[in-house]
């Protein structure tokens, strides 16, 4: 085979092979450029279910985007007022106080000396980190970004 048959296979496979690689470049971007997309929610359209069917009036959730089961989301939850207890998570998650006043304690802290947060008012919560938080208002109203699956496990008192 002559220097120059061989050169010119050599090109139409290197020609080929960028084309390939070009057009998985592009049909990956559109993919990805698919997936991101503006997502905007009015509070009146959101859409609130129970977040326990069995005790439907305590808390409720919206959930803005993501899957709470599987992975990664954001919600809105209200919540009735309540004492808090000392659960845990597995996933960490950034909460945004919209209404109403609330009390955030670690594993150790007492709930009667946790300061009151009003509207406005951030806490991150590592996940595997056991805490408790109430809601002393009437109702109460977050926002919540989970960084993966939402879920809780209570967790018993120490004993004194």
């Amino acid at each position: 085979m002559s220097f120059l048959r061989r050169l010119k296979q050599r090109y139409t496979r290197l020609l080929g092979v960028g084309m390939v690689c070009g057009m998985a470049g592009f049909v990956t971007g559109i993919i990805a450029n698919d997936a991101k997309r503006m997502v905007v929610t009015p509070f009146q359209d959101a859409k609130f279910v129970p977040l326990d069917p069995a005790e439907p009036n305590v808390a409720q959730i919206a959930v803005l985007w993501g899957y709470p089961t599987k992975g990664p989301s954001a919600m809105l939850l209200k919540l009735k007022k309540y004492g808090g207890s000392l659960h845990v998570h597995s996933s960490d998650y950034h909460l945004v106080l919209l209404q109403g006043t609330m009390k955030h304690w670690a594993e150790g802290e007492h709930e009667v000396d946790a300061k009151p947060l009003g509207p406005g008012s951030y806490w991150f919560q590592p996940g595997n980190q056991v805490h408790g938080d109430s809601c002393l208002t009437d109702h109460c109203l977050m926002f919540l970004k989970w960084e993966g699956k939402r879920d809780a496990k209570l967790v018993e008192a120490p004993k004194k």
